[in-house]
C-alpha cells in the first residue's frame, strides 16, 4: 500500500513538471531569490525537466507492473504459503493428501495441529480442498493409516491410528517428548457435517483438546 501511494504521488509530481514547469519553479524555488524573474531557468532547462518528468512517469509505471506481476506470481504465492504454514504449524514443509479411511485398529497417533482450510497456507499444495471444513496436521514422523471422526453438538473428536514412518529417525517416534514435528507434515482435509465453529476439537489419541486455530 505504501509503495502504491508513493508511486501515485511521484507520478503526480512528474506530471506537474511536464505540464507546468514554470508554475512548479515559482511555487517551489522562486522564494529563494530576491529577484525571481532574473533567476528563472531557461526554456532549455524547463524542457529538460519535462523530459525527466516523462522518464520518471514511464519508470514508475514499468516498476509498478513488475511489482504487481511478482506479487501475483506462483512463486510469491508459494513463499507466502510456506510462511503461513510456519506460523500455523511451526514447520513449512507439508503434503496435502486425502484423509485415511475409518478404522479402530492400530497405534494411536497424535494430532500435531489443526486449522480451518485457507488458501493462504494451501496455495502451493493444490489450493483449498472442495468441501473441507478442517485441516488436520500430522507429524511427518508418523504414517496415519486410519482416522475416525465423531461429532456432537459441543465437540468434534478426531482419532488417528498408524505407526512410526520407516524413514523417520527412531528418536522422532516418541510422541510425548517432542516439541517440534518431523517434515513433511501430513495435512488431511476433513468434511464435517457442519463447520467446526465454536466446538472443541478433541484429539482422540490423548482425550485432550487439540492445538489449532
Amino acid at each position: 500500500m505504501g509503495l502504491l501511494i508513493g508511486g501515485v504521488l511521484l507520478i503526480a509530481f512528474a506530471l506537474w513538471t511536464v505540464i507546468a514547469p514554470r508554475q512548479q519553479w515559482r511555487i517551489l524555488n522562486a522564494w529563494r531569490y530576491r529577484d525571481p524573474d532574473a533567476n528563472e531557468p531557461s526554456d532549455l532547462s524547463y524542457n529538460l525537466g519535462r523530459a525527466a518528468g516523462v522518464g520518471t512517469i514511464v519508470l514508475v509505471i514499468v516498476l509498478g507492473f513488475v511489482i504487481i506481476r511478482n506479487d501475483n506470481s506462483p512463486e510469491h504465492d508459494a513463499a507466502d504459503a510456506r510462511k503461513a504454514r510456519q506460523q500455523l504449524f511451526g514447520i513449512s514443509s507439508a503434503k496435502l493428501t486425502a484423509a485415511p479411511p475409518p478404522a479402530k485398529t492400530g497405534t494411536p497417533v497424535a494430532i500435531w495441529r489443526y486449522a480451518t482450510p485457507d488458501r493462504r497456507f494451501l496455495a502451493d499444495l493444490g489450493g483449498t480442498p472442495a468441501g473441507a471444513d478442517l485441516i488436520i496436521a500430522v507429524d511427518g514422523a508418523f504414517d496415519a493409516g486410519a482416522m475416525t471422526v465423531d461429532e456432537t453438538a459441543d465437540q468434534v473428536t478426531v482419532t488417528l491410528r498408524g505407526a512410526c514412518s520407516p524413514s523417520a529417525p527412531p528418536i522422532m517416534c516418541d510422541q510425548k517428548n517432542r516439541d517440534h514435528a518431523y517434515p513433511p507434515l501430513r495435512l488431511f482435509p476433513i468434511d464435517l457435517s457442519s463447520p467446526l465453529g465454536s466446538r472443541r476439537l478433541v484429539d482422540g489419541s490423548t482425550g485432550e483438546e487439540a492445538i489449532g486455530r
